[in-house]
């Protein structure tokens, strides 16, 4: 048992992320470790990469939207 567990989690870890990733595969892994440590959840790559990545585009809209916002009000002028 914990020889197949073994082989499964190093095949896993040697998969290639896509090429057009937001992450690195160092942040996957640093993610995966936060998400055991904090809420004692153990993510597969792919559960890590889906929620990593959502993460990265939930900041991404929140951030463009406060920038827009800040242009209306001529807070901040456009490049």
């Amino acid at each position: 048992m914990t020889e197949t567990a073994t082989k499964k989690s190093s095949n896993e870890s040697n998969r290639s992320l896509p090429p057009n990733s937001l992450i690195t595969r160092e942040e996957l892994d640093e993610f995966k470790q936060i998400a055991l440590k904090d809420y004692g959840v153990e993510l597969t790559d792919e559960q890590a990469f889906e929620q990593a990545t959502a993460l990265l585009n939930l900041f991404d809209h929140l951030i463009n939207r406060r920038l827009e916002s800040r242009r209306k009000d001529g807070t901040i002028t456009s490049t």
